[in-house]
């Protein structure tokens, strides 16, 4: 079913319900009062002759006058009728003899115990009240009142068709007005997929939910657009930095192909080609790596890591394989007790990422040295990772963690521009934040924060 439809049947049944739920209180509510009022008249007839009963009856003076006074009243209800009994249930009085059906003992008995009943008997409504010896009961039809109902019930039934064909027909129109800002934005989107990417959907003026999801669409589309060029950019890069090893792999073989060599030359040919291969499957397991590291692997996060002796451990490793290397640690506003300066996570991952840092610290800085800080507090951990060396561009500061990523100052320095994804990604599945901030010619600093 369409969305049009759907919201035509639901906007329907909403007002079926509640025209239903009307019509039905305002008949039954009729429908009560008039026979309240019905019995209400009924009971005026039985007092009235209640009222004549000492007079007429016990007296029996001018019976005949009564009943004579009774069939000409001008209020005369249809089929009405009077009847009095003494109180061996005796017929002593009747208004119109030739229509007049015995009335059962049992309800003749019940006005007797209560005094007054409202009952239905033979299709006629009645009331009885017990007076002294006698019991007095008016009975008439609710003719009246019955073909009042029925008009109603076919006055009904015709108006609420012509409503629920009236409003379905409105709730048509409405509906397509209301998806017509959605359709809108499906034909803007269609225009725009795949190849109109830099183009954007339109706001509308009211500051309504069409305009909201507009703006959501929107920010989607620049993130589409967005990752469609890293996309682009990754393939290029891991492209490049899969052929230059390749091409120099091929190319050495080739040569070595052209004529006979001595042994110390194909043995040089071999391990320049097995130093390309190494590169090669280093660059295949840091990219399994990455593909590994997702925000959504918890299950790896199950240990208490303390940072401080996690920054030892880092500094050792990468002075014992490069000794050339300076590594300063520093600590600054250092918590009480040593518990805070632990974070729930995987200490592995952790010393990969710290690793990466504080060898490209100091790979680029001018005298190889990087200078790392501590601090914590009983709410966070920060630790800074810094340089001395030729900082990065301002504008690039934002593509650094995207995969094979690397910049034009550094496209000498030996890399594959995975390092800093990884450390982004590891940082992120700690539920940390990364920043970084650099000065040409100075140098940058890389601060995480826990």
């Amino acid at each position: 079913m369409k969305l049009r439809q759907e919201i035509t049947l639901r906007f329907l049944i909403v007002v079926m319900a509640i025209l239903s739920i009307t019509m039905f209180s305002v008949y039954f509510f009729t429908s009560f009062f008039l026979n309240k009022n019905f019995y209400r008249r009924l009971n005026n007839r039985a007092e009235t002759v209640v009222g004549w009963l000492n007079q007429t009856i016990e007296s029996r003076k001018d019976i005949a006058f009564l009943e004579s006074l009774l069939k000409n009243r001008k209020d005369q209800i249809t089929a009405e009728e009077i009847i009095v009994y003494d109180n061996f249930n005796r017929v002593v009085f009747v208004s119109n003899a030739a229509q007049v059906k015995a009335i059962e003992s049992i309800i003749l008995d019940e006005i007797k115990q209560k005094n007054r009943i409202e009952f239905v008997e033979n299709g006629f409504d009645g009331v009885g009240i017990a007076y002294k010896k006698y019991i007095v009961i008016a009975m008439a039809k609710n003719q009246y009142a019955d073909e009042f109902l029925q008009q109603m019930r076919w006055m009904m039934i015709g108006l609420w068709t012509f409503s629920i064909i009236f409003i379905g027909l409105i709730g048509w129109f409405y509906a397509k007005k209301t998806l017509e800002p959605i359709e809108k934005i499906g034909t803007e989107l269609n225009n725009i997929f795949p190849k109109n990417l830099n183009k954007r959907l339109e706001y509308s003026q009211n500051k309504d939910e069409i305009n909201n999801l507009t703006i959501t669409i929107n920010q989607l589309l620049d993130r589409v657009e967005e990752g469609l060029g890293l996309q682009k950019m990754f393939i290029g890069n891991v492209s490049h930095e899969l052929q230059n090893p390749l091409t120099r792999i091929s190319s050495q073989l080739e040569v070595s192909l052209l004529k006979e060599r001595r042994p110390t030359e194909y043995q040089t040919t071999i391990n320049s080609a097995l130093e390309d291969i190494t590169d090669l499957v280093k660059l295949t397991q840091n990219l399994l790596k990455l593909s590994r590291i997702t925000a959504d692997n918890n299950e790896l996060l199950a240990e208490s890591v303390r940072l401080d002796e996690l920054l030892f451990d880092t500094k050792a490793f990468v002075l014992k394989n490069n000794p050339n290397y300076k590594i300063e640690i520093a600590f600054d506003a250092l918590p009480e007790e040593p518990e805070h300066l632990c974070i729930v996570g995987n200490s592995s991952l952790l010393k990969i990422a710290f690793i990466n840092l504080v060898q490209n610290a100091c790979k680029f800085s001018s005298d190889n040295q990087a200078l790392v800080n501590l601090s914590a507090t009983d709410f966070y951990k920060v630790i800074h990772i810094e340089d001395k060396g030729i900082g990065i561009e301002a504008q690039e500061i934002e593509y650094i963690f995207q995969p094979f990523y690397r910049s034009s100052k550094i496209s000498e320095t030996k890399g594959y521009g995975i390092g800093l994804s990884l450390v982004d990604r590891i940082i992120k599945m700690h539920s940390g934040k990364i920043k970084v901030t650099s000065q040409i010619g100075v140098g940058t600093k890389f601060s995480i924060i826990f």
